[in-house]
């Protein structure tokens, strides 16, 4: 099943090496080449905050090193926690509207315990967690509503920084999530391109002690290679806005890439 499977220290997705190809351009551009991998790290905490005569405003935390929500804005009192979405909160247009007409301005960010960027965000021989030392502490950075939504606190992130602004996140390229499967649905009618099988993940404790379960889209190879009650590592990606996609399992999440 996993005969495929190469060392950890030789696999290198796409993306890291377009990356580094990028970085290696703009560095000769000066002079010399430093090609550097992109940023990785580990979401400890995503949120929203207004800015009000020249105040910053806390609106919304979600994570914290746990699966919850912490509510400080009336606006968001009645649509928050959602119970098929405890901490992955999304904002839709309409109710960022409804933000802006109380703020001068609305942010969003989004604070990661950065992680060594020279190796994989999993040990993909087994499973296991990330074994790179935290560097750079714990900074928040800023970053698109779109992309605000798609991250559930523990995420093991790869980004990229706006060229120039090193406070914000301008791409998310890569998103590992861990949990245990619970269920595994067949093979349904789907519209378009849409993946039609589905897995139910647990992603531990909520805010009411319950599950926080959340159910993705799922080829038929990875339906087919999903063990209930298995803790596995997945890769997530967004390739229809009807529901995230898990890509690939562990031990290899990165052997589709």
């Amino acid at each position: 099943m996993w005969s495929n499977l190469r060392s950890a220290n030789d696999r290198v997705s796409r993306r890291t090496v377009l990356s580094a190809i990028g970085a290696g351009l703009f560095a000769s551009s000066a002079g010399c080449v430093h090609p550097l991998p992109p940023p990785q790290g580990v979401l400890i905490q995503k949120g929203i905050f207004g800015e009000h005569n020249d105040r910053r405003v806390p609106v919304l935390k979600a994570g914290n090193n746990e699966i919850k929500i912490e509510i400080e804005d009336k606006v968001l009192q009645s649509e928050f926690p959602r119970s098929n979405e405890t901490a992955n909160t999304t904002v839709s247009p309409s109710l960022h509207n409804r933000l802006k007409r109380k703020y001068d301005d609305v942010h969003y960010y989004a604070q990661v315990r950065r992680l060594n960027g020279h190796g994989p965000l999993v040990e993909t021989n087994s499973g296991e967690k990330p074994r790179q030392p935290a560097v750079g502490g714990t900074p928040r950075y800023l970053l698109s509503r779109e992309i605000f939504g798609k991250l559930l606190s523990g995420d093991r992130i790869e980004y990229t920084l706006a060229m120039f602004d090193s406070q914000r996140i301008s791409a998310v390229t890569l998103i590992i999530r861990e949990g245990v499967v619970r269920k595994k649905f067949p093979e349904a009618d789907t519209p378009g391109n849409v993946p039609s099988y589905r897995i139910t993940v647990d992603h531990g404790e909520g805010p009411d002690g319950a599950p926080f379960l959340q159910t993705y889209y799922a080829s038929e190879e990875v339906y087919n290679n999903a063990t209930v009650d298995d803790k596995t590592y997945f890769e997530v990606i967004f390739e229809n806005r009807v529901k995230p996609t898990i890509r690939s399992l562990s031990p290899d999440p990165y052997g589709s890439l």
